[in-house]
């Protein structure tokens, strides 16, 4: 049996992808920051760690005796996150310190959740972070799989608490698109990649929507009762501004957000479930009752 350090094993993606490799046999164990707290939200693992990625010291000889590293580790887009964090810090220096402790071990393969396009849009530090990290795993030396997501539907819940109060607003037109993968979706392609051949994957849902189609669905879904609301793409530009002198970490999201809904990001159509299932089947969407 082949032995699995997952690390982001707590966010949506990483509970998604430790059911995956449970049900399929794997031993599982998961770097956490609290373990009380992983047991509720990750039943059935193994075996926990208490650890840090961003903290070096946490790590010494983590990786030793397992065979793969699977890395769902990254810092939440959500703008209800107000930790002071950077994705720089997360999403690339975190993952850097855990290359380094699994290229000093038994570790074969180094298996990495990262954003779909991120190469082409370098000039925003979430992606820039991603993408770097990317390279630097290609030339580590290790076998590797990176997987990358357009977006996961989990990343909507925001969204359904805003319809609910008659927040939810469309910036601009709205006409970009995109393809959200299930995180389970999701979980399934990173699994498959272990023991692969090195790889980049891309990997989208089976639907794709524009901008505003999504926000119609979810507050159809959620609070039909009330009404998606338009602003133009100035005013987020206008916050922006703001938030850049204020808090830097706000204000790189504002500047993810104001990317993403402006431009297509369609990645191949590989998942099953549909936005439709997530919020009016999965349990993962519970949140918006």
């Amino acid at each position: 049996m082949q032995k699995i350090l997952l690390f982001g094993a707590t966010g949506q993606a990483g509970r998604a992808i430790a059911r995956e490799l449970r049900q399929r046999g794997y031993y599982v164990t998961a770097v956490v920051r609290n373990e009380q707290k992983a047991k509720v939200v990750l039943p059935g693992i193994e075996k926990f760690i208490i650890a840090e990625a961003t903290k070096p010291e946490t790590l010494r000889g983590i990786c030793t005796g397992y065979d793969v590293v699977v890395s769902a580790l990254g810092k939440s887009v959500s703008p209800n996150d107000w930790s002071q964090s950077t994705f720089e810090s997360v999403d690339l220096q975190g993952n850097m310190n855990i290359l380094t402790e699994a290229k000093a071990s038994t570790v074969r393969q180094f298996v990495y959740l990262s954003a779909f396009g991120a190469e082409n849009l370098r000039h925003l530090s979430y992606f820039r972070a991603h993408d770097d990290f990317s390279k630097t795993l290609q030339l580590s030396g290790l076998d590797y799989a990176i997987v990358q997501a357009p977006a996961i539907m989990s990343a909507f819940l925001d969204l359904a608490k805003m319809a609910r109060r008659g927040w939810l607003m469309t910036i601009g037109d709205g006409g970009a698109r995109t393809n959200p993968i299930h995180e389970q979706d999701l979980a399934k392609v990173i699994v498959n990649a272990i023991g692969q051949p090195s790889q980049v994957l891309a990997a989208g849902g089976k639907l794709i929507y524009t901008r505003q189609e999504i926000n119609v669905l979810i507050q159809k879904l959620t609070a039909p009762n009330k009404t998606v609301r338009r602003i133009p793409r100035w005013l987020l530009l206008t916050a922006m501004a703001c938030w850049k002198v204020i808090n830097r970490n706000m204000y790189d999201k504002l500047a993810f957000f104001a990317e993403v809904i402006e431009h297509d990001t369609l990645a191949p159509q590989i998942g099953t479930s549909s936005l439709e299932d997530y919020f009016t089947i999965d349990p993962s969407a519970a949140i918006r009752k």
